[in-house]
């Protein structure tokens, strides 16, 4: 018995339409045992596509931008999504501030610190307010913005990419691939992982009653985070822009002033955003 597709009128013979692929409903679609089935489809399928992606971030840095620039995007999840979930679990409870930088912070550890400091006091003289009320205001907004905003972090991660491996894919997107793979597997090791580590390592001490307050500190996370720098750009060097391993180590090297580069970016925009809306 043929039928009309509900969504581009072709007649359908079969279970699909052999012009737009829809599929003709039957009774059985309706039932409540067909939604349980399609519910548990879609959170077995949606956990192997993340379980595969984190081990492809994590273990083979440059598995999941080469996979997906080839066409084989079955398994993982898209390099975007991975990065903007990683996003959300980061902002649920940001235990380093690398991201998430306080006014005390722009104001006194970054390079553009005395641009900022004389924002600021500008606008306390202007307004009369103290630093603690201005910063009650300045840090939950740019809680909020951070959340949006770091993508643009992405954006500035591109740029040192392309100039560090050019020529070595024929196509932009390529590059801007890469940037957020590279941002997701920071978010992931750097601060999610990282952080908790950190912050697990100071409750044992706390309970061995060892003082730990010091050890909350960005700083500290210097050397794990450099080792987890080369890591991700050395793999992302060789999978999927095709270096040689002398070629991945001397550009792993350069993208650490890459990485430098689009985290200033990124802070000065965040503090300037923030600057705007709370001023």
């Amino acid at each position: 018995m043929s039928n009309d597709c509900k969504t581009c009128g072709a007649p359908v013979n079969d279970r699909y339409c052999g012009a737009c692929g829809e599929k003709r409903l039957t009774p059985e679609d309706h039932t409540l045992n067909h939604y349980l089935g399609a519910l548990l489809n879609a959170f077995t399928f949606a956990d192997s596509k993340l379980w595969n992606t984190l081990k492809a971030v994590v273990l083979r840095p440059g598995e999941l931008s080469s996979a997906y620039m080839d066409g084989r995007r079955v398994k993982y999840m898209r390099p975007v999504a991975f990065f903007f979930l990683a996003n959300f679990i980061y902002f649920l409870a940001p235990i380093f501030e690398t991201f998430n930088t306080r006014l005390n912070s722009q104001m006194h550890h970054q390079g553009h610190s005395g641009w900022v400091r004389e924002k600021v006091e500008g606008h306390l003289a202007a307004t009369g307010q103290t630093l603690a009320e201005y910063t009650a205001l300045y840090d939950p907004a740019s809680s909020n913005n951070a959340k949006l905003l770091i993508v643009a972090m992405v954006f500035a991660l591109f740029i040192p990419i392309g100039v560090i491996y050019v020529r070595k894919r024929s196509y932009i997107s390529a590059y801007l691939t890469a940037a957020f793979e590279m941002m997701a597997f920071h978010l992931w090791g750097t601060t999610i992982a990282l952080g908790l580590a950190f912050a697990l390592l100071v409750l044992l001490l706390r309970v061995l009653d060892i003082p730990s307050a010091h050890l909350m500190n960005d700083a500290h996370v210097k050397w794990p985070a450099l080792a987890l720098h080369l890591w991700v750009t050395i793999g992302i060097g060789r999978r999927f822009f095709g270096c040689s391993w002398v070629g991945s180590i001397w550009r792993s090297g350069a993208m650490l002033f890459g990485l430098q580069f689009a985290l200033m970016a990124y802070r000065i925009l965040l503090f300037a955003v923030t600057f705007w809306t709370v001023s």
